[in-house]
């Protein structure tokens, strides 16, 4: 890898400064590794501060999976690439090319970090990890190290517009030699990491009642809670302050605890009311038939093109789901043909479809998560 001492030597020099700040900003207790490299580190993922707080924990330079789209941010994205040249992974594109750089780096000696699930849990449960992921744990031929980041749901919500403070961990919980993972398959490595991994982030509330104190504490909870228990209705909810409110006259408060407070509270938490949510709006799709699922007008198509890191303004206009396409701005897109419908930001997704890559945003703050539930629902049933 070109330029690793300069790598090793900025992650050295920064990380003396940088990690003080991060214990005093999230309140952070982190676990520091021993270990000799090279490894593979395993971490799961709620806030965009991670792959930071994760590197508290290690004294040597990591290269880092990160999503394509943080390549095109601009200055900020050039000056992540000069500092710590991460592997990019387009959510939505296969993940093949990735795996093969994270294997190069290995075995030039290079430790890699990557965030198993892929994308930040909405609803406080860790996401699926990626079917791959055990594969490559096997075949790197590195040292597996299992990490996990505790109170990042409650402190950067992934519905959330702000931060708030209160009390964030990082625990090592396993090392794996190489013999132990090839002792095991590919099936059994996925199966310990997720076990590993996994955080019920309301289960762990329940029993710590940790305060994470910040302003408008409910703030874009429509983005992830979109239809109103009361009237039924989609896109009705709106946020203000602490509060969730429908025009119907319902209304719920979220607390500093992260849990919901009044008499309109079909349940005390998120996970529990988006599991409800969920079955919803797949009942809502199975029952349209050939007709829309569900639309939003105003959304922003791009292409993406993964060899320059550039986008492309394709056209702004309505976005329908149908059971079996994707209509936005004139194109259409067969969901046969569609993979990786993925959120990387609350209200962007990108997807991959006939070999091209797109992007679709909304300026407007509404649920976009809605179109990957369904999504993902009717190609599993198809």
């Amino acid at each position: 890898m070109e330029h690793l001492r300069r790598y090793q030597f900025l992650w050295r020099f920064l990380r003396p400064f940088v990690r003080p700040w991060l214990r005093r900003k999230f309140n952070y207790d982190a676990e520091v590794c021993t270990e000799e490299g090279p490894f593979l580190v395993l971490c799961n993922h709620n806030t965009d501060w991670d792959p930071l707080l994760l590197a508290c924990a290690f004294p040597n330079y990591m290269s880092f999976v990160a999503s394509e789209h943080i390549f095109r941010w601009g200055f900020a994205g050039k000056l992540i690439v000069a500092l710590m040249a991460p592997i990019a992974r387009l959510k939505g594109k296969t993940a093949g090319d990735t795996a093969m750089t994270m294997l190069r780096r290995l075995r030039k000696g290079v430790s890699v970090a990557m965030f198993a699930e892929g994308n930040r849990s909405f609803n406080g449960l860790t996401n699926e990890i990626l079917p791959a992921t055990g594969k490559l744990a096997r075949s790197s031929g590195a040292k597996l190290i299992t990490y996990r980041l505790d109170g990042g749901y409650f402190t950067s919500p992934r519905w959330s517009a702000g931060m708030r403070r209160g009390k964030m961990t990082g625990r090592i919980v396993g090392v794996y030699s190489p013999e132990t993972l090839k002792a095991m398959s590919a099936d059994e490595v996925n199966a310990l990491i997720r076990r590993d991994l996994a955080v019920d982030a309301y289960a762990v509330q329940r029993e710590v009642m940790v305060p994470f104190r910040g302003k408008n504490l409910a703030e874009h909870l429509e983005t992830v809670l979109c239809r109103c228990p009361r009237c039924g209705k989609i896109g009705t909810l709106q946020s203000a302050g602490d509060t969730l409110a429908c025009a119907c006259g319902f209304t719920v408060r979220y607390n500093e605890f992260g849990f919901f407070e009044g008499a309109d509270a079909p349940y005390d938490n998120i996970t529990d009311w988006d599991a409800a949510q969920t079955a919803q709006l797949i009942a809502l799709a199975d029952a349209a038939g050939d007709g829309p699922i569900f639309s939003d007008d105003g959304m922003d198509l791009k292409g993406v093109f993964l060899d320059s890191h550039s986008e492309m303004a394709l056209g702004s206009g309505r976005l329908t789901l149908y059971a079996d396409r994707l209509e936005c701005c004139g194109e259409v897109f067969p969901l046969s043909e569609l993979s990786g419908f993925s959120l990387v930001q609350a209200q962007t997704v990108d997807f991959s479809c006939g070999g091209r890559y797109f992007e679709i945003t909304s300026p407007q703050v509404r649920c976009t998560r809605k179109y990957m539930t369904v999504i993902d629902h009717l190609k599993q049933s198809h």
